[in-house]
């Protein structure tokens, strides 16, 4: 069984909310599931948060156009 990495919800929901959220295997599962939210009538940006062992970090916001943003302080170290 894979165990999910990633987990997406509408960002304006601000905090993650645990049952709420979709879980994701992986980066590319996680902007499908943006696509499908979008598709559901979700017109607002969305937020995919990276699992951790702790609490989840904010990773990429997704906004309405499907451009993207990091949204953590760490993956703007990468570019």
């Amino acid at each position: 069984m894979t165990l999910p990495t990633f987990a997406v919800q509408p960002n304006a929901w601000g905090c993650f909310d645990e049952a709420g959220a979709d879980y994701a295997i992986n980066i590319s599962h996680a902007y499908e599931i943006c696509r499908q939210w979008r598709a559901g009538g979700e017109d607002g940006d969305m937020m995919i948060w990276r699992l951790t062992a702790g609490d989840p970090i904010r990773w990429v916001r997704v906004y309405a156009d499907e451009s993207i943003d990091a949204a953590s302080p760490a993956l703007e170290l990468l570019v």
